[in-house]
């Protein structure tokens, strides 16, 4: 049996404009990134993970182009391993393309510190927030448009 809570929320003026806001920016996030993949998608046609099978519409040289091939980590993971060490360590370098398919979430993820320099806006938001937008994206695959 799962077992399920509901509160009941009673915002104050200025945190109904502040949840107001967010959410708006959560939407545009949102469907920013969905159409960084779509993009992704008309340019290739290719599905949206994976590399063609046969030849591809553009040089791969252009599909890869905006994104890096590798991403390197800013500090040690918080994982710990049974002696308490770090698994993950500052600079160890990961592949944001693994056997020809786009890391998306991974990608996108380790963009959102550019949005919030580039969108001020975006700043007053928790990072985890962000966060939590890019899994849901991640995590769902069918055609959903938040408006």
């Amino acid at each position: 049996m799962l077992l399920k809570y509901k509160y009941k929320l009673k915002p104050h003026k200025t945190q109904a404009v502040i949840i107001s806001n967010w959410l708006f920016m959560a939407r545009k996030q949102y469907n920013y990134r969905l159409a960084e993949r779509l993009n992704w998608f008309e340019a290739t046609r290719t599905p949206v993970n994976s590399c063609p099978l046969n030849v591809s519409v553009v040089p791969v040289e252009r599909i890869y182009q905006n994104i890096p091939e590798f991403r390197i980590q800013t500090r040690d993971g918080r994982k710990k391993d049974s002696n308490g060490h770090p698994i993950t360590r500052k600079g160890d370098k990961h592949p944001n393309i693994i056997n020809g398919y786009v890391a998306w979430e991974t990608v996108q993820s380790a963009n959102l510190a550019q949005t919030k320099k580039l969108f001020g806006e975006y700043k007053s938001m928790y990072s985890q927030v962000l966060q939590d937008v890019m899994s849901a994206r991640a995590n769902y695959d069918g055609e959903l448009y938040l408006t």
